[in-house]
């Protein structure tokens, strides 16, 4: 197989390293410390602070997730029973009510604005939880509008209190004006109406739902047909790289990296990486102290994360041995390995979604999901347009590129010097999930991508193909997010 013996051929006459660069122990070290200290306050973060996780995303986030997901799972019935194996192979088990109702829980208190208030009892409501819809409607302070009204909207709406019919045209009509157009506009418009017997509102309400969920369910069927066809041919491919193996060696003159040897040794590897992570640790900190720091950091964040560790490596320790990072990382020939590695590229992308696909529902039977802070992108779904392309490049272009040049270039590169293959791939794929601050299930996903981008580097001597492997799954998330949410 063609893709399998893509190979760097000036590897294997690259020369002998000059003398060890001698970098400080203890100044490698203190950065060490550092950067696990770094990485470590973050995983805390992420996974035990609800505080830190739930500071900074806006009420219209969450409504707009919720808006779409529930319109969504509506249509579920009309679905083929095709598209619904699909629908819950991607994590949505038909529970969607329910853990949304719980993310509004983590979000409403006595501070929260009466429309997410307005929306968690609707959710009770929905979900039938009598009790707790009262006592949650009971609590609310009346004395101001909108909350008053609001109030009343609910009693009405899910039959805990009658009205004349001028009252029901009077809400529908401030139903109308307080709340957007989503799925909770017209679920309580269509069980104020049912209160009314007004069956031509109720049909016209109907419509109007079907015609917002319309566009995400065709460009959902979209999706769909392209993964479905990019793991058939993914299949094909594992199943020729199978029956390839059973007639003998692949490729005798298959890349090892320990053996082929980087422009650098262990220790150098390691001092540049520590050196490179706290130089990114406090250039973040000190822009983020600068007046408009969070700006600088989403629109120039991609550089301040990525580049001291790039820069660091290519100047201390391939400029030296007169080779450049990129092919030290087997950059070179890139129309030729673009064509010749495309194979394995469809191989990762069709392993990386299957496991993804696994790894969620494996979450959902131990009752835990990835939270939706974790894969919402407010730049997608708010930006303008220029805002729009801006954050897509950074996902599906500039992302892939660096990170695959750190964590499997360097970072995985710089382990294999010294360690055997299954150690250096899974040390590398897990400080690359921590690195990216997730929860449990995220954090699966993303070592798990890990894992198949440094078994691509192994095999064919070429961070290319996990870089491609990684931008088509990162186009794949903004697909999702731009045509479900935006």
């Amino acid at each position: 197989m063609e893709s399998e013996q893509l190979v760097d051929v000036t590897s294997a006459i690259r020369p002998v390293l000059q003398d060890e660069i001698q970098f400080s122990r203890w100044l490698t070290g203190l950065c060490l410390l550092f950067c696990v200290g770094g990485l470590g306050l973050l995983f805390w973060a992420v996974t035990f602070s609800d505080d830190v996780r739930l500071a900074s995303p806006a009420s219209r986030d969450l409504e707009r997730i919720a808006s779409r997901m529930l319109g969504f799972e509506s249509r579920l019935p009309e679905l083929s029973s095709f598209e619904q194996v699909m629908y819950r192979l991607g994590g949505q088990d038909g529970e969607t009510l329910e853990q949304i109702q719980l993310w509004y829980e983590e979000r409403v208190d006595g501070q929260s604005s009466p429309l997410d208030r307005l929306y968690l009892g609707m959710l009770y409501g929905e979900a039938g939880l009598t009790e707790q819809f009262l006592q949650f409607v009971m609590s609310w302070s009346v004395g101001h509008n909108p909350s008053a009204l609001f109030r009343r909207l609910l009693e009405v709406g899910y039959g805990q209190s009658e009205s004349s019919p001028a009252d029901y045209a009077f809400l529908q009509a401030r139903l109308a004006e307080e709340v957007p157009a989503n799925w909770f506009y017209f679920h309580l418009a269509r069980r104020i109406a049912v209160q009314s017997g007004d069956r031509d509102l109720q049909e016209n309400l109907q419509l109007q739902e079907y015609q917002l969920t319309d566009p995400p369910l065709w460009k959902w069927r979209v999706l769909l047909v392209g993964e479905v066809v990019v793991i058939g041919i993914g299949v094909a491919f594992f199943l020729r790289l199978g029956f390839a193996r059973l007639k003998g060696p692949i490729s005798r003159s298959q890349p090892d990296l320990a053996v082929l040897r980087m422009p650098w040794t262990f220790r150098e590897g390691v001092a540049v990486l520590a050196r490179g992570g706290v130089l990114t640790i406090l250039l973040m900190g000190i822009v983020a102290v600068m007046p408009d720091g969070i700006g600088i950091i989403e629109d120039f964040g991609i550089a301040l994360l990525y580049l001291p560790p790039v820069v660091l490596t290519s100047f201390l320790l391939c400029r030296p041995r007169k080779q450049s990072l990129l092919q030290a990382v087997g950059c070179s020939n890139v129309w030729q390995r673009l064509k010749s590695g495309l194979p394995l590229v469809v191989i990762l992308v069709t392993l990386g979604l299957v496991g993804d696909w696994l790894i969620v529902l494996g979450g959902d039977a131990f009752q835990s999901s990835v939270h939706w802070t974790e894969w919402f992108v407010p730049q997608l779904i708010w930006g303008t347009r220029m805002e729009l392309m801006k954050t897509t490049i950074d996902f599906v272009l500039l992302a892939p590129f660096f990170e695959e040049l750190i964590f499997r270039g360097i970072l995985f590169a710089t382990l294999r010097t010294k360690f055997s293959f299954p150690l250096s791939m899974i040390a590398s794929g897990l400080i690359f999930a921590l690195a990216h601050g997730y929860g449990l299930i995220a954090f699966l996903t993303v070592l798990w991508s890990g894992l198949l981008w440094a078994w691509a580097y192994e095999r064919s001597g070429s961070v290319i193909p996990g870089m491609l492997a990684h931008a088509v799954n990162n186009g794949v998330v903004v697909y999702s997010l731009v045509a479900f949410f935006r």
